[in-house]
């Protein structure tokens, strides 16, 4: 048995597997995040692995089912299958040799037991958004899925941004107002995308659980990597072709967040705090068809807004 403890965002994750992949996913992933958050200071959570034989439709990859109700999340590919229940601080994990052979996939079970029992125990909050910082200056990209965030991401990165997430941001309940972390080492562009960089020509995509089941993996340079940052402006993002920027006042702010929520925002996501989060200046982007452009304009944000 291979046992692993890590502390993502201060709460103690105890990770016990009958095959080491699984808490090397956690080494990966999870134990990058930061201790000091204090997310869940004295909670405990366990994730316990075993490993089944492969079934006819493993593997399944990149394929997945969700279910979620009363605080439990079953999250299924093939005959891998993951059952995490906030209420009691557990989550059981089966995976099949052919999904152990995907780290994306055991990364992808491995984050989701435990931001499912941190966010369903009220220990994080989960915003879908990307974040990036330019210089002391820190902008939330939020945006519904589709709307290119992580693309607009890799293009403020280029820009000179430092990266905090392209996806997902976490908050701590009680922390400063607008303290969000996110996960910087890695990103994923739709292979689109890649018409607008000429030095990625040439990547190659991966499968991946999204809707367009095929994304490019970008590593950010170390230096330009942030684990955690103080928002300093809202970006709301809209797919109009044509680029502008404009500042909005509260209720357009707040119409224009919740929008785009997904399920999991609607339900978990107190109003209060993000009423709080959108105290703030916030704006709106109408990123146009040229993300280096729409990232010029963001960085030219960030400069107005020290």
């Amino acid at each position: 048995m291979h046992r692993r403890t890590v502390r993502p965002f201060g709460a103690r994750v105890v990770i016990e597997a009958d095959d080491r992949r699984v808490p090397a996913a956690a080494d990966a992933a999870l134990a990058r995040h930061p201790v000091a958050a204090g997310a869940a200071p004295g909670a405990t959570f366990v994730l316990r692995a075993t490993t089944v034989p492969d079934a006819a439709t493993d593997p399944a990859w990149p394929t997945t089912s969700v279910q979620f109700a009363d605080g439990r999340l079953r999250l299924r590919c093939g005959s891998g299958l993951l059952d995490a229940d906030a209420r009691t601080g557990r989550a059981a994990l089966v995976l099949p040799p052919a999904l152990l052979a995907v780290p994306d996939a055991v990364r992808m079970f491995v984050e989701g037991a435990v931001s499912t029992l941190l966010i369903n125990a009220g220990h994080l909050h989960a915003v879908h958004a990307g974040l990036v910082s330019f210089g002391r200056r820190s902008l939330l990209l939020r945006g519904p899925s589709g709307a290119g965030k992580s693309t607009l991401t890799y293009a403020c990165l280029r820009a000179g941004a430092t990266v905090t997430s392209d996806d997902w941001t976490y908050a701590v309940p009680g922390a400063p107002p607008g303290q969000l972390w996110g996960y910087p080492w890695r990103m994923f562009l739709v292979a689109e995308a890649l018409d607008h960089f000429p030095e990625l020509a040439g990547r190659q995509a991966v499968l991946h659980p999204g809707a367009d089941r095929l994304k490019v993996p970008i590593e950010p340079p170390v230096d330009r990597r942030r684990r955690g940052a103080h928002v300093d402006a809202v970006v709301l993002l809209d797919p109009s072709p044509h680029l502008d920027l404009r500042p909005v006042g509260p209720d357009e702010a707040a119409q224009r967040f919740w929008a785009p929520a997904l399920p999991t925002e609607r339900r978990d996501l107190p109003p209060a705090f993000v009423a709080e989060l959108l105290d703030r200046p916030c704006f709106v982007l109408h990123r146009g068809t040229d993300p280096v452009a729409a990232a010029e304009r963001l960085q030219w944000l960030a400069r107005s807004c020290a």
